[in-house]
């Protein structure tokens, strides 16, 4: 009697830790997560594993509207590292890799500016600067506006809009399609209209 007691109880223990081991296996694989992995980002997701099996979040190279992707980051398991906002964006994981690549529009080109001491003007580059952008971005330049002085810097070389400040304070305008030279319609009209706005409310 007591040799099948201790038989049960031994089966009994067996059961249990055959129980936690089935729920720790279970756990793992719902809180397994995919990420795209690679240089490329052009693999598929697959599950996190190795030191990276406890990841929560994948993590990506950060497309940089008209500049482009960041090439120094890599598609991978895991949140980015510190202090790297600036080239790495993370999401959060899932049974679908959320890293996935980003889609992109057709690439454009805009014109940068130098400003000549000699001529006493800003010139066209003779080289205009290639500028990415994702699929729903609009196309946009920037170039320096009518009160721009020689201390003033093109903004992305030119691609992209101007900064809100800068357009402001006329330094830089506008234009909206591929290697423009003259802002849009939109932004002269907005130029010459301000000015008009405000003297008309000083006299009210």
């Amino acid at each position: 009697k007591q040799w099948y007691q201790r038989r049960v109880a031994i089966t009994a223990g067996k059961m249990k830790m055959f129980a936690l081991l089935l729920l720790v296996a279970v756990y793992r694989s719902e809180a397994a997560i995919k990420c795209v992995q690679g240089t490329d980002g052009t693999a598929a997701g697959t599950d996190c594993a190795g030191e990276s099996e406890a990841a929560s979040d994948c993590s990506q190279p950060k497309f940089v509207e008209y500049t482009g992707m960041s090439a120094v980051v890599e598609y991978k398991c895991g949140a980015c590292a510190a202090n790297t906002e600036a080239t790495c964006e993370s999401c959060t994981g899932a049974a679908e890799a959320c890293n996935t690549v980003k889609e992109t529009a057709d690439d454009f080109k805009c014109k940068n500016y130098e400003y000549s001491a000699t001529d006493k003007k800003f010139n066209a580059a003779a080289d205009s600067t290639v500028c990415k952008r994702l699929k729903a971005t609009k196309i946009m330049c920037n170039m320096p506006g009518t009160k721009a002085t020689d201390a003033y810097k093109v903004k992305m070389a030119g691609c992209g809009p101007c900064t809100a400040e800068d357009k402001k304070n006329e330094l830089c305008a506008e234009c909206d399609t591929a290697d423009c030279t003259k802002a849009s319609s939109a932004t002269a009209l907005a130029a010459l209209l301000l000015p008009l706005i405000a003297s008309l409310y000083t006299l009210l």
